[in-house]
């Protein structure tokens, strides 16, 4: 797993669990306005946690190099060796989740890399690695048929004659009633997002927060606040110790 990912999962999983109910709420609520039901979708389909395999043909090619490929698709392979999820892939390689598509997608023609089995995995990677359109996309997780396809097309064709205007397909398709505009609008909004760079505004390892709190140098404080307290006791205890003695006596 990456590391800033680590770091920010772990410093949510230490937090109360009054704390993680209320940050799993946030985040729920957040992504039902892209993705509905995110919770229950299944993980074999949620393309981030996809783990790609690599075929014999993938392995041969890191070892040899036989293809002289660029450097970016054995980084992406040697990953996959190592049987990273695609987030992992991402953000060690600081793409973005678009250019880790790119080269999955070109791993996946080159034989390189097994086809997924999820439906839904196989067309993300190729949608947002811009090597299918949204037509082809919604097509392929069963969201239309292929008539629906071409109908939706041809419509498309007759209504853009007007050089003044463009229909873009999705706005056809809600025309047509084959799609609800809720749908199109979080596909394309999956795509926009792709296309950002994930920027870490916490290193719980390095960084001080908004507030100037270096979480590493916190919890080194309170160890040693803790030892010297514990020293500070003894020192009591055995002036106390003395104390008593000399009374006794």
């Amino acid at each position: 797993m990456d590391k800033n990912l680590k770091l920010l999962i772990k410093s949510i999983i230490d937090s109360p669990v009054w704390v993680q109910e209320a940050i799993l709420h946030d985040i729920k609520n957040n992504l039902e306005n892209i993705i509905p039901n995110p919770l229950d979708t299944n993980e074999a389909d949620v393309y981030a946690l996809y783990v790609p395999e690599l075929t014999f043909k993938g392995r041969k090619e890191i070892e040899t190099h036989e293809h002289g490929h660029e450097l970016n698709v054995y980084k992406f392979l040697s990953a996959v060796n190592e049987k990273l999820r695609v987030v992992d892939i991402t953000l060690r390689n600081f793409w973005t989740l678009s250019e880790c598509s790119r080269y999955l997608s070109f791993c996946i023609k080159n034989e390189y890399v097994k086809k997924p089995e999820s439906i839904y995995v196989n067309a993300s990677i190729f949608y947002l690695g811009n090597e299918i359109r949204l037509g082809e996309y919604v097509k392929r997780v069963n969201m239309i048929n292929v008539d629906q396809l071409e109908a939706a097309l041809r419509k498309q064709k007759e209504l853009n004659t007007d050089a003044h205007s463009y229909k873009q397909l999705g706005s056809v398709l809600i025309e047509l009633g084959y799609i609800v505009p809720d749908d199109i609008k979080k596909i394309l909004q999956i795509k926009s997002e792709s296309e950002k760079r994930y920027m870490p505004t916490l290193d719980l390892s390095k960084s001080a927060d908004a507030g100037g709190v270096n979480y590493n140098e916190m919890q080194s404080k309170m160890e040693k606040l803790t030892k010297e307290n514990a020293l500070l006791k003894e020192k009591l205890r055995a002036i106390f110790n003395i104390q008593s003695k000399n009374k006794a006596q």
